[in-house]
Parts: C-alpha cells; sequence; structure tokens
C-alpha cells in the first residue's frame, strides 16, 4: 500500500531569495504547497564552497545546503562548470541520503545526474522548465563556453529524461518539443501557479494614479527576453511609454548603455533587482506587465501578473497563448515587429477601461486555473504513478 504522506526531495541549485528566477519560483512555492498538503518536503540546493553542509526549516520546508565549487570563476567553461559542479555534488548527495524519501524530484537541469544512481529507479521525477538548445539559440555569435554548455548539456538532459519514470512539462508547447525531440512517451502538463494568499495582502494597498501610467518588466535581463529592440521602437515613435524595469542579468549593462544613447533615461528605468515581496508590492499599481520575450516555456510573471488585476503585454508565442489569450486578458504582439508592443501599451494608456477590463478577466482565470493549491494536487496525483 502507498503512503499516504510522502516525503519529497525537490532538488534546485539556488532559491529565490538567492537567485529570483522561473525555476526557483516554481520550486520553492511547490515545496510550500506540497507541505500544506501534509507531506514532508526537503529541497536540496547550493550553498557556500567552503562550509559545511547545513540543514535548517523556512515555512515547514527543509532545507539542504550543500557545498560546491563555483565553477563560474572558470571563465571559458563557466557555464558548465558552475552547473556541473553543483550537480556532482547532488548526486554523491542523493545516492548516500535517497533511502529517506519516496519521491526524488529534479528540476530543470538541477540534479541532472540523478539518471547515474540505478536505486532511484522508479522514484525519480523530472520537470522540464525548458531545452538547452532553444535557451542557447537567442545569443549572437555563440562563444566556446556557451557551445560546450549547450552541447553536453543536451545529451544530459536526454538521459536524464530517459531515467525518469515522472516526466512533467509546465506548458503544452514543452511537451510538445520535448516528445517529439526525445521520441518520449507519456509526459504530463502541470503549469506554474501563483500564491494568492501574497495577491490578496498587496491588492489592499492604495494604488497610485501616477504608476497606473507606466509600465513593468520583470526578469532576467538576458536577450532572450527581448528588451532591446522594444526600447529602440520606443525611441523611434513619439510615444511617451513610461517603463520600468526590474532585474539583473547579462544585459544590464547594455541596457543600461542603449537608454542613455537614445536619451530614454527620463521614459526607461533600471531599478534592479527586487525580492518576491516589493514585486507583488509594485506589481498592482502598473497599467500592465511587458513580456516581449523571444523564448518562453509559460512564464510564472505573467500569471501574477494577471493575479494582481493588470493585463500583460506580450509575444505572440505558442506557450504564452496558454494562459494568454489576444484581446481578453493581454495583447499578444508580433515578434517581428517591435513597434507592435509599443502600439499595444499606448492603446492601454488611451483605453484605462479597457485595461481593468482584461485585468479583470486575467485575475479570475488564475484563480479559478493557475493556482499552487491545485498544482499540488496533480503533482500528487502524479507521484502516486510512481513505485513509491
Amino acid at each position: 500500500m502507498k503512503p499516504t504522506k510522502l516525503n519529497i526531495l525537490l532538488i534546485c541549485k539556488s532559491l529565490p531569495w538567492r537567485f529570483k528566477g522561473g525555476i526557483q519560483t516554481h520550486t520553492w512555492n511547490l515545496a510550500l504547497a506540497l507541505t500544506e498538503k501534509g507531506h514532508s518536503v526537503s529541497v536540496l540546493t547550493g550553498g557556500a564552497y567552503r562550509k559545511a553542509e547545513k540543514q535548517y526549516e523556512i515555512d515547514g520546508v527543509n532545507i539542504i545546503e550543500i557545498p560546491f565549487f563555483p565553477g563560474r570563476y572558470l571563465k571559458p567553461i563557466s557555464n558548465l562548470a558552475e552547473e556541473f559542479s553543483f550537480n556532482w555534488q547532488a548526486k554523491n548527495w542523493v545516492t548516500k541520503n535517497h533511502n529517506c524519501f519516496n519521491v526524488i524530484h529534479t528540476q530543470g537541469r538541477s540534479g541532472y545526474l540523478s539518471y547515474m544512481i540505478p536505486a532511484l529507479k522508479g522514484r525519480l521525477a523530472n520537470t522540464i522548465h525548458g531545452i538547452i538548445s532553444r535557451e542557447s539559440s537567442s545569443e549572437k555569435g555563440w562563444s566556446f563556453n556557451s557551445k560546450l554548455h549547450t552541447w553536453l548539456t543536451q545529451k544530459i538532459e536526454n538521459k536524464l529524461l530517459k531515467a525518469a519514470q515522472l516526466k512533467i512539462a509546465v506548458s503544452e508547447d514543452v511537451c510538445k518539443e520535448i516528445s517529439l525531440s526525445n521520441q518520449l512517451e507519456g509526459v504530463e502538463v502541470i503549469p506554474n501557479g501563483v500564491q494568492l494568499s501574497s495577491i490578496t495582502a498587496t491588492n489592499k494597498m492604495h494604488i497610485s494614479a501616477e504608476y497606473k501610467t507606466r509600465f513593468l518588466f520583470v526578469g532576467r535581463l538576458h536577450p532572450v527576453k527581448g528588451l532591446i529592440p522594444v526600447i529602440t521602437a520606443i525611441a523611434k515613435t513619439k510615444s511617451k511609454i513610461q517603463l520600468d524595469i526590474v532585474g539583473n542579468g547579462p544585459q544590464y549593462k547594455t541596457l543600461k548603455d542603449l537608454i542613455k544613447k537614445l536619451k530614454l533615461e527620463n521614459q526607461v528605468r533600471l531599478l534592479g533587482e527586487y525580492s518576491n515581496a516589493q514585486i507583488h508590492e509594485a506589481m498592482p499599481s502598473y497599467c500592465a506587465l511587458l513580456l516581449p520575450s523571444l523564448y518562453e516555456t509559460q512564464g510564472i510573471v505573467l500569471l501574477e501578473a494577471n493575479a494582481h488585476g493588470i493585463p500583460v503585454v506580450a509575444t505572440d508565442l505558442a506557450a504564452i497563448r496558454e494562459s494568454v489569450a489576444h484581446a481578453e486578458n493581454g495583447i499578444l504582439c508580433n515578434i517581428e515587429q517591435p513597434e507592435s508592443y509599443v502600439f499595444a501599451m499606448e492603446y492601454l494608456l488611451e483605453n484605462p477601461a479597457e485595461a481593468e477590463r482584461m485585468g479583470a478577466i486575467g485575475k479570475e482565470r488564475i484563480s479559478s486555473v493557475f493556482t499552487w493549491d491545485k498544482v499540488a494536487e496533480r503533482t500528487i496525483e502524479s507521484y502516486q504513478k510512481l513505485a513509491v
């Protein structure tokens, strides 16, 4: 008879208070939701290189920090070295401690060497947040670092997918892509969710009229997010679009220099990184969220914006269409026409009632489909298919 209370190990190299990203947010919110359902959840994550292993508890979730060599300092191979270093240590830890868990659930490429542990057969799950070849394709003039990382990681991804008994994709688009490219069957789709308790608290705040004329971008500052063409398009029009950019990443300096070159300092602001709490506090004050990505697997930030009752202006991508319907809870734009994002933002500014209507539709949809409570329920149902 399978246990009703599961001991679950989630593996994620970093968590949202160390690095804010979609996978980190997903892992932590899933851990909290599974804990609320009465299961015992531990998260295996990266710790400081010269420190000992550390365990502590946050909101009922057991955090296990394991030291690993910071490969990011090996510049010629930093991408691969950083990832591989953590995963090697994670493999060694799981090899010694796997008997404590009914389910070992790797997140994206965190824990990708788990396929090397035969004892995990029947207990190994993997959530696919994206595919390395697609993520890297947005980089112009690939460096040796990127090429090596992509080539080897793709091979390891394939081995993990074949070894995992439970394979979960965060969107139908990712499911289709991974199934076709790896000739796999039985990939389940369980989307990201939104923590409605955070949303309810911040929605009670007073919303400044000043910010309702501004737009917000939240995310990693990387070429795949498509910000440069949109900022350039803003400069080419007479539009007075006001855009706040929250986040950090490899494109920060490039964006800063571009904004200065185009003399947009009074319109486009680089605000740096915010905590999750700060983002939730700020989000309902904006007219809409902007996400002009070249590639997305779903986009948690889109769900968060709608949960706060604001519409989104986003790229017309298959994965985004799974949560955003054009002219219903947002406006979808042509990636080949950067000015289309500017036109969409202008439309929402000129039609505040329409923006409010779209936001209300989005909020209703989130509460009925994309909550972490529902995501946790579906995940637990999938766990029961494992040999736990």
